[in-house]
């Protein structure tokens, strides 16, 4: 990834976010500028604007937007948010969920991405390693504790500038490198 090439995703895309303002600041500019296809994004700026043109004009179209379920969905609890299918207009986001109930045999992997999600956000707002490394071994994608430990440290260090509350935990690891 752009880490190893000396920059981490944030960077590259506010880096393309400049180069796109600069664009839409012309007069001129009536088209699609090609720089919106770059970093997987192709078609993230064109539901974007979907959804900002179906709050703005009321149009009370679908969409799949992520919003707390209040209940409907059964089995999960009712404080989670889910991606579900909405009616959006004026007045927001309507739940119009295609399902009630999730089946068994894929609860357990939505409870294991959800718990990862809920550990992640508490280990952002703790600013402690040890929730980093929580967090990371619930998620199933990573596969040790060792694994786990060398992400968060690329993570940590490489993110250094935007994490102030790990301010302790980088200076740990950084003390541990000499």
């Amino acid at each position: 990834g752009e880490y190893y090439k000396g920059s981490v995703r944030a960077q590259v895309v506010q880096k393309l976010e400049k180069q796109l303002f600069g664009i839409y600041k012309k007069p001129e500019q009536n088209s699609k500028p090609a720089e919106l296809e770059s970093r997987g994004g192709s078609y993230y700026s064109d539901a974007a604007c979907e959804v900002i043109n179906a709050i703005y004009n009321d149009k009370q179209t679908e969409h799949y937007i992520n919003v707390p379920h209040h209940g409907h969905i059964n089995n999960i609890p009712v404080d989670w948010s889910v991606e579900m299918t909405c009616l959006l207009g004026k007045n927001g986001a309507t739940p119009h969920p295609r399902i009630t109930h999730f089946d068994e045999k894929v609860l357990g992997l939505i409870y294991t991405i959800k718990i990862f999600e809920i550990a992640t956000a508490n280990a952002a707002l703790s600013g402690r390693m040890d929730d980093v490394l929580l967090a990371l071994n619930l998620n199933p994608l990573v596969g040790s504790d060792q694994g786990a430990e060398i992400l968060a440290r690329e993570m940590l260090l490489a993110n250094q500038p935007y994490l102030p509350q790990f301010a302790d935990a980088i200076n740990l690891l950084r003390q541990r490198e000499h």
